[in-house]
């Protein structure tokens, strides 16, 4: 049964195929074009992670950051500021910085949209995608909370955010019709007294609402659990329910930019799931934030989903039940 939980003044813890053969040749076109060919399917997945070269957008099949590159640095050094993924439905990005932090495109169009976006880069940070456009709009203020889904670290009854490392390092993996991956490498990351190199892979597939993550950690010692959230600075009630074998919390509301209604999910295997909670607006260094506690073992991935619906990009999501049943 759905579970209701509202506004938390302190930090809690409780998250037969059919084959053609023809014997002679195919019949052709007038272009000499076999009219059997199939045609390439559509990309219904897309990844975005294109450097500056000058004026340019170079797009990058691996990029390691520049040790003193900061977040909002003007002019980007990466267009929308680092990799972006997106299916027919849906798109997020993720700060390629310090901040490390995950964002929502919500889209009006069905088509890949990723790789014209954000291409003025001489305007930076006033490309203001928070304004409607043809495509859509970044639908969400993330602040300092974790934002669709970027993480943390709880150890004891301290909290630290994936913040700055000895190095990170993108490279993508897979990207075609089927599905899109990528894996963000992040190296050296001084913790509570102990270096930890985490691996982060993202992964998105069509027909979805969201994206799944796998987080792997080595220098484990133990007592670390793994957050990850929901930013919750327009909303004040936090929905839980246990389907079998998956734990799913969930915002719904109008929590979007323009006031527009917008669902946001965290769905994890049940039996990694070691409590939830909520975040203050003052909470440092991570505010604002309906979170999950996830086990960890040292080398070993865990894994949860993010889905998010916007209803301007399908007005089904104007009703609760709607947004409730595209979560996975």
């Amino acid at each position: 049964m759905p579970g209701r939980m509202h506004s938390f003044p302190y930090l809690l813890l409780f998250l037969p195929t059919l084959l053609l053969v023809a014997c002679g040749p195919s019949p052709t076109d007038d272009s000499g074009s076999s009219a059997t060919d199939t045609p390439p399917a559509e990309p219904n997945t897309n990844i975005r992670m294109a450097r500056a070269d000058g004026d340019a957008w170079v797009e990058m099949e691996e990029v390691t950051r520049d040790p003193d590159h900061l977040g909002q640095e003007i002019p980007f050094v990466y267009q929308m500021e680092g990799p972006a993924w997106e299916n027919e439905n849906v798109g997020f990005r993720l700060y390629f910085d310090e901040r490390n932090g995950i964002d929502i495109f919500g889209k009006h169009s069905r088509e890949m949209i990723l790789d014209s976006i954000g291409n003025r880069r001489e305007l930076g940070a006033q490309q203001n995608y928070h304004e409607m456009a043809d495509w859509g709009m970044d639908v969400l203020k993330v602040g300092t909370s974790l934002g669709a889904g970027s993480i943390a670290l709880m150890i004891g009854d301290s909290i630290y955010r994936l913040g700055d490392v000895a190095e990170e390092h993108y490279r993508k993996l897979e990207e075609g019709p089927d599905g899109s991956r990528f894996l963000l490498d992040y190296n050296g990351w001084e913790v509570a007294g102990r270096t930890l190199d985490l691996d982060w892979e993202i992964s998105i597939e069509p027909g979805t609402w969201g994206y799944e993550s796998s987080v792997t950690l080595t220098g484990l010692q133990g007592d670390e659990e793994l957050l990850t959230g929901i930013v919750n600075l327009h909303i004040d009630t936090l929905y839980t329910e246990d389907r079998g074998d998956r734990f799913v919390m969930y915002t719904y509301g109008p929590q979007a930019e323009l006031d527009h209604t917008l669902g946001m999910a965290v769905t994890a295997d049940a039996s990694q799931v070691l409590g939830h909670g909520e975040l203050a607006p003052d909470a440092t260094p991570v505010a604002s934030t309906y979170y999950v506690r996830l086990q960890l073992e040292n080398g070993e991935p865990t894994t949860y989903r993010f889905t998010a619906g916007w209803e301007p990009g399908n007005p089904a999501f104007g009703e609760q039940s709607a947004f409730v049943e595209a979560i996975y």
